[in-house]
């Protein structure tokens, strides 16, 4: 059982460690990236991306003890989603953004990714898939990307996060189309964070708009997978910062002035040292915690951290916070 520590206003994260190692075996032969928690009466789940021996991801689920989340109770080596057909969005690799819980099912939001050319090495675009018994399996709502390409997002319309609004769906998503070559001769990708609103949730193909983008003077050139949240009574944003030689998980709450500071301090265990990323926190009886991804991306697996529940800014404060981004875009 995860020692209870007092409950204290800003109280910072305490790591568990290395919670979920690359299984194993043919289709799981590396990584654990890009953890997604659903949180049940009696476990946590967490769905997760590993790969083939030819880099091409599936989904998986493992569920931990909601008490002790160092503690594997299950894990099923048959994939929850695996790859799209050939030639479509998502043919090489499938990745867990979000999951939403609507109407008595699952709704998997998830990232697809197509390998291309050395000029444009690969496309990540969402999709959504659909279960209806309790998340052990998901279908695809549909074989096209809820997220089409489009003129300035040819490339990457990715990450999704939803929440409703008074007037419908609002997401948060990872869009771009660009790549360029580093000093190393590496192409890598450049995206900004932007939003778009749909009416049912479905229907996303309405218009959009750039919150915030990378800020070259400070080495950025993009972002990852964002997620609403909160510190000390105040609404945030946590998000993965990506610069050319990585990433590091930040968070930057709703208030003037407010900066991007880093959710844990520097890592020491060999899994975590060069980078934090993908982070996704949850509620768990009086506690949160927070699955996140360490060194390349999720090739050396998942951490948890913990820390006691903090006050609430009050709900609904996620349209509060996408107007806070606007105005900094502005």
């Amino acid at each position: 059982m995860v020692p209870k520590v007092p409950s204290a206003i800003g109280a910072a994260w305490r790591r568990l460690g290395l919670v979920m190692s690359p299984p194993g075996g043919a289709l799981t032969n590396s990584h654990a990236m890009l953890p997604t928690p659903l949180v049940r009466n009696d476990r946590i789940r967490v769905y997760f991306t590993s790969c083939d021996a030819d880099w091409r991801g599936r989904i998986f689920r493992v569920d931990f003890r909601r008490d002790d989340p160092r503690q594997i109770i299950d894990f099923d080596p048959a994939p929850v989603l695996d790859l799209g057909e050939a030639g479509g969005f998502d043919a090489d690799g499938v990745n867990p953004s979000q999951i939403v819980e609507r109407d008595g099912r699952l709704y998997l939001f998830y990232i697809g990714w197509q390998r291309h050319s050395a000029d444009i090495p690969y496309t990540l675009l969402a999709g959504l898939a659909v279960s209806d018994d309790g998340g052990l399996h998901f279908e695809r709502v549909s074989r096209r990307p809820m997220l089409a390409p489009r003129s300035g997002e040819e490339y990457f319309r990715t990450a999704p996060y939803v929440y409703r609004s008074e007037t419908g769906w609002v997401m948060l998503y990872i869009g771009g189309g660009t790549f360029f070559t580093d000093a190393a001769g590496k192409r890598l990708p450049r995206y900004s964070l932007r939003h778009t609103a749909s009416p049912d949730g479905f229907d996303w193909s309405g218009p959009s708009t750039e919150l915030l983008s990378p800020d070259p003077a400070k080495g950025e050139i993009g972002f990852g997978r964002p997620v609403l949240w909160h510190e000390t009574g105040c609404p945030a944003i946590m998000l993965s910062l990506r610069t050319e030689t990585g990433y590091v998980l930040a968070t930057r709450r709703l208030e003037p002035g407010g900066e991007w500071t880093p959710v844990l301090d520097a890592g020491t265990a060999e899994w975590e040292r060069e980078m934090t990323c993908f982070g996704a926190p949850c509620m768990v009886g009086d506690q949160e915690i927070l699955f996140y991804n360490g060194d390349r991306f999720g090739l050396t697996g998942f951490g948890a951290a913990v820390r006691p529940a903090q006050p609430s800014p009050g709900r609904p404060f996620e349209d509060r916070l996408v107007k806070h981004l606007a105005h900094l875009a502005a």
